[in-house]
């Protein structure tokens, strides 16, 4: 059995679209977790009355993405899935799509599987293959084949089955029960929002766990690149940027993977590459 566990706050229109393409998956022994963070636009009520056969909990405002995901996978393990699939209500999938990572991940006894993502408004462009890791550099966590075209794809890496990933963004992965049975949930404390997701790869591939992501099944994300841009003009905006758990540079979460991943010889490196953005960004 597979649980997928979506986490939403004030986007019923993106859920009960996502939950219709759930609905109509070719895999048989699929269930569907909402986790719901206090919506106020009658998200709840609306999976409730739309799709009876999706459990909806519910989750706090200061859960964020990682202790939503949290409450949605201990429901997961107790209902007693095999896999459970991380994926967000922006995600546009095709009916095969769980069917396809299930057996992918079967054939090849791979623990952790992902998608690779393209952008919705521009289908033919990556988003994501995984994620790497670039120590020494300013961004030491890189999404593989950011903004390449699905031509320009090497012709080993588009015809491969899995490819092995350093990490991967958590919108759509497959993830076998004994990795969080083993390693434990997202961290929610370090890493509220962004980064728990490769976080917690990370932490499960130092625990001896591998980690794939497959060419072969495409994920499409209805999401601009506006939304990942910070405002980083003012005082203000840096502070929110760094201090805020929905940013992507919030410096907890940078901090905790910062130390606790990077290798001791490539540490002062990163740090002055660090130190160099963040004072670029402060002129």
């Amino acid at each position: 059995m597979v649980v997928a566990v979506v986490p939403t706050r004030n986007r019923q229109a993106l859920t009960l679209r996502f939950l219709e393409q759930m609905a109509g998956q070719t895999y048989a022994a699929l269930k569907v977790v909402v986790v719901d963070a206090n919506s106020s636009d009658g998200t709840p009520m609306a999976v409730a009355q739309q799709f009876p056969t999706v459990a909806v909990l519910a989750a706090r405002d200061r859960d964020f993405w990682a202790g939503a995901t949290n409450r949605g996978v201990r429901h997961a393990l107790a209902l007693g899935a095999d896999y459970i699939l991380t994926i967000n209500d922006d995600a546009v999938v095709a009916p095969d799509h769980v069917e396809r990572l299930v057996a992918l991940a079967q054939r090849h006894q791979c623990p952790i599987l992902g998608n690779q993502i393209n952008y919705l408004a521009d289908r033919d462009r990556l988003w994501s293959l995984g994620t790497y890791t670039a120590w020494g550099s300013q961004d030491f966590l890189r999404l593989a084949y950011n903004d390449c075209l699905q031509s320009q794809l090497p012709a080993s890496v588009a015809q491969a089955e899995v490819l092995p990933t350093d990490a991967l963004p958590g919108n759509g992965v497959l993830i076998h029960h004994q990795v969080y049975r083993r390693i434990g949930l997202y961290n929610a404390r370090w890493l509220p929002h962004y980064h728990a997701d490769s976080e917690l790869i990370m932490r499960a591939v130092c625990r001896g766990f591998r980690a794939y992501v497959t060419p072969q099944v495409i994920l499409y994300n209805d999401f601009s690149v506006q939304q990942k841009q910070l405002p980083l003009q003012s005082l203000r905006g840096m502070a929110y940027s760094l201090g805020h758990p929905k940013s992507h540079l919030y410096g907890p979460a940078l901090g905790y993977i910062f130390t606790r991943y990077c290798p001791l010889a490539q540490k002062w490196s990163t740090l002055r590459a660090l130190a160099q953005r963040f004072w670029r960004m402060l002129r």
